[in-house]
């Protein structure tokens, strides 16, 4: 049995209930004990007649069950359900919808949407927090090389310390915008909307729009496109920022030598539930390069015949 299979399965057994998983939510969510979200009084009893404890305020007598307020509020899955896929994202190589819904066994549909809302809890962790520091930031692509009309430009944010090694990086997918539709090229305008999100106000980014990107990032944005491709087989745009974000939050916590799995639990444990009507809406992405041409065929046309060329 390898180290990471034999880690799994000792998380497995530690949490092997709904109480087991409930008293370490309780502990995640109210580190310095139970807080009413109504009065904020830290006096309550405990109801236990459901599957979930509820958590019943002695003042104003609001009724708080122990996955309210979390990415599980909603939820009918099983708690060491749960657990056990937040622990598989935590993990380096992180994991598709279809091999998560084998080993906790639910259905893909289910599988996917807590991928998901796990997801948004690490975009929650990625986006709480600003470049503080004169960084880097350059522009890459994601796609095929054959194909440069259709990769997604990306911007990659990195402050370096004194030995020109990232401290965190930032992965982000510029609105369409902010993109030339032609030659996919990000826009100035694109560069300053990642300094608006991303970095504090006295930030300067300390590179062009079009240097060389630092020999110390350049593997990071290599490692992400072929992770998207080895682990989900290519993400369409439409999800994009969902799964660099997950790439991004996991390699901060290396960069730090912090458990990512105690701060992923501790995330999800105070993130919203995001709805699946909310993360399956239409979102603004670029155009696919073959509306230009009228059809998807001709487009590869165009390809081919430059091919024979």
């Amino acid at each position: 049995m390898s180290v990471e299979a034999d880690t799994y399965e000792r998380f497995c057994q530690r949490f092997d209930s709904d109480a087991a998983c409930a008293q370490a939510l309780f502990a995640l969510r109210w580190p310095a004990g139970f807080r009413c979200p109504a009065c904020h009084c830290c006096s309550f009893s405990i109801i236990s007649t459901r599957r979930l404890p509820l958590y019943q305020c002695a003042s104003c007598r609001r009724q708080t069950s122990i996955i309210s307020g979390t990415i599980m509020e909603g939820s009918r899955t099983p708690l060491p359900k749960w657990f056990q896929a937040i622990f598989l994202l935590s993990q380096s190589a992180g994991i598709s919808a279809l091999r998560l819904s084998d080993l906790i066994m639910v259905t893909y549909k289910t599988a996917w949407h807590i991928a998901h809302k796990i997801r948004f809890a690490l975009q929650a962790a990625e986006t709480s927090e600003l470049i503080d520091a004169d960084y880097r930031l350059d522009a890459f692509y994601y796609g095929s090389p054959v194909f440069q009309d259709a990769q997604q430009p990306l911007l990659i944010g990195a402050p370096l310390n004194e030995r020109e090694r990232p401290d965190r990086v930032v992965l982000h997918q510029p609105e369409p915008r902010h993109v030339d539709p032609v030659n996919r090229r990000v826009l100035a305008s694109g560069y300053h909307a990642f300094d608006r999100k991303h970095a504090e106000a006295h930030v300067v980014p300390t590179t062009g729009r079009y240097g060389k990107m630092h020999n110390a990032i350049f593997p990071i944005a290599k490692t992400v496109c072929i992770w998207l491709n080895d682990t989900f087989n290519g993400i369409g745009a439409k999800h994009l920022q969902a799964y660099l974000d997950e790439f991004a939050f996991r390699l901060n916590k290396h960069l730090r030598s912090e458990s990512a799995l105690h701060s992923l639990l501790r995330w999800c444990s105070v993130t919203r539930a995001i709805q699946y009507d909310e993360l399956t809406r239409s979102r603004a992405v670029l155009a696919v390069p073959w509306i230009y041409f009228g059809s998807r065929s001709r487009w590869k046309g165009r390809h081919m015949s430059s091919w024979g060329a």
